[in-house]
Order: C-alpha cells, then structure tokens, then sequence
C-alpha cells in the first residue's frame, strides 16, 4: 500500500505500487535485520511525492509508463529516504514517519552507513534509467543537494541567519531533487531543453514551497498533526522560514533560543513567533513559488494530468490528507 493520498489517482497508485515493489525486491543487504530496518522505512507512511511527480510529469507526454521512469521514480525516492536516515542521526530524532529512528534501533555508524548504501542503491536505478542525457542533470544535480546539507550543518545555531540565506539553503537540501524529479519524469528525445528547463524549475519551485509548509508546520500544528515534537528543529539549533522572520520583529528571541533551558523557554519562544507575522509571511512566500510553478506547468504538454497535478499539488500544499 502507498499512501491515501494517491487514491485520487489510480494509475500513478498502481505505478507507485510497482516502484515499491522494485525498490524492497532489489535490496540486497545480507544482514536481516539492518534489511529488516530498510523494509520498514520503505514501507512507513511516506508520500512518495517526489516519486508521484516523476510519473505525473511523464504521463504529461507519455501514454504508457516506461521502465526507465520507474527507475527514476524509485532512484529519486530512494534517494531521499537516505538523506532523512542521516537527517535522523544528525538531529537525533526518536521517531521517522512513525517508527523508531534507524540509529536508535541499531546505532548511528550502523545508521550511517545504511543511508550510504540507499545513496548506492539509489544511483544504481538512475543509471539503469537509460536516459543519457540525464545523466548529466543527475550527476550535477545530486551534488548540489548533498552541498544543501552541507551548508544546513555549517549554519546550524546560527541566530543571524537571513531569509536570503536560508531560501539558498533549502533549494538545496529541499528543491532541487522536486526539480530532479520534474524534469526525470517529463524528458523525452524529443523535448526541447526549453521545456526541460519549464519541468526541472516547475519541481524546483513546488519544493520550495513543500519545505515552507513543513516550516510552517512545526510552528503552528501541534504534535499530534505532524509526527515530531514542536520546535524540535529550534532545539537542534536549525532555523527555519518562520523563526527567521519572527527574530526580525522579535530580536529577544536571538538570546532566547541559544540559551533554551526548560519547557517555560520553548512556551516563550513559541508566543513571540505566534505574535510576529511569520505565519502570514511564509504562506505568501509559498504562494509565490506556487504561482511560479502553476504558470511554468501551463507551458508544458496539457492533457488531463495537468489538471492532476495542479490537484496534487494543493492537496500536498494543504497537508489535507
């Protein structure tokens, strides 16, 4: 089973059905129970978003879905499951998408190196992907993201750090594997490197906007709603949109959050960030990469999945699911 939200769309459900499918077949850890661990990430209640939107942007332009963007979608995934293992060990979380944490049921090297093994994993099926021209993109594109993690460590515990910089940030740790999966899903031999550049900055942008929401998220729902504890990301010194602003109009906070001791501080930093306009602020910044992205989809290949993938797109944008 794939998550409910693809109930809405039955052929991209039946073909994330066979990307799951793929993606526990060919696993070839010899340890059970490190596979064991592996199996039950795969099969926790992720979206499988990037990999839904490799195959909506092919279904653009393609009747049938082919091996090779199943193997993109599947790669992609794969490939994002492995950052958040190492997401996991870095911000110490307890749980993922409802499970014990990797690290904490094994270890953090034993952690460690099975998000390493899914980064293999993962290049193994984009390379089986057949698109030469992809190659390239992925290559560079990959890069990119792992220096957006790299960039997210170096600034962590930083109460200086501006809108500016932190939208930088997240394309690189967020957007650019949206993008990946845009453009992986929508080229063909006979689409135009104009278009191409429609897709990949189309998936750039819903990404974009996806990281904004789940900053907003940790700020204003509750536990219960979004699976981790708010303000956890305060307390491992990562600051996100909406603390961002919030500091700009609050500048007690800078003191506040590197010096949280107990409950009473989280509740203050908390009530400073409900009394900025942050909330207000991060949801017109989504809308404007929304806006950016449905005018870019506009340009491209219109059939019935366009209007799909506009569907989709608010309904992950809405958390309405």
């Amino acid at each position: 089973m794939v998550h409910p939200i693809w109930q809405a769309y039955p052929k991209i459900e039946s073909d994330l059905e066979r990307v799951k499918k793929m993606m526990i077949a060919e696993i070839s850890v010899s340890n059970p129970e490190i596979k064991a661990k592996i199996m039950d990430y795969i099969n926790a209640s992720g979206k499988f978003a990037r990999a839904g939107l490799v195959l909506m942007f092919a279904r653009l332009n393609q009747k049938t879905i082919s091996q090779e963007k199943l193997n993109i979608a599947a790669g992609i995934e794969l490939f994002h499951l492995a950052t958040l293992i190492h997401d996991d060990v870095i911000d110490e979380a307890d749980q993922r998408r409802g499970i014990q944490a990797f690290h904490l049921a094994e270890s953090n090297r034993i952690a460690i190196y099975a998000g390493d093994y899914l980064l293999a994993y993962a290049m193994r099926f984009l390379y089986q992907s057949g698109l030469n021209d992809f190659s390239g993109i992925e290559q560079k594109t990959i890069e990119l993201i792992l220096n957006g993690e790299l960039n997210q460590l170096k600034n962590v515990a930083d109460p200086t750090m501006t809108i500016y910089r932190y939208l930088r940030q997240i394309k690189g740790k967020t957007a650019l594997l949206f993008g990946l999966a845009t453009v992986g899903g929508y080229q063909t031999e006979s689409i135009s490197r104009r278009q191409l550049k429609q897709a990949y900055y189309a998936g750039e942008e819903i990404g974009m906007a996806f990281q904004l929401i789940d900053d907003q998220l940790d700020f204003f729902q509750k536990q219960e709603q979004t699976g981790k504890p708010q303000l956890q990301d305060v307390m491992n010194g990562i600051y996100t949109a909406p603390l961002i602003r919030a500091i700009y109009q609050k500048p007690i906070l800078k003191n506040l959050i590197l010096s949280i001791e107990n409950e009473e501080d989280l509740q203050q930093i908390q009530d400073l960030i409900e009394e900025s306009d942050a909330d207000v602020y991060v949801e017109n910044l989504v809308k404007k990469y929304l806006n950016k992205a449905i005018k870019r989809i506009q340009k491209l290949d219109q059939n019935d999945y366009s209007s799909e993938i506009l569907s989709l797109i608010q309904t992950l944008m809405t958390r309405d699911y």
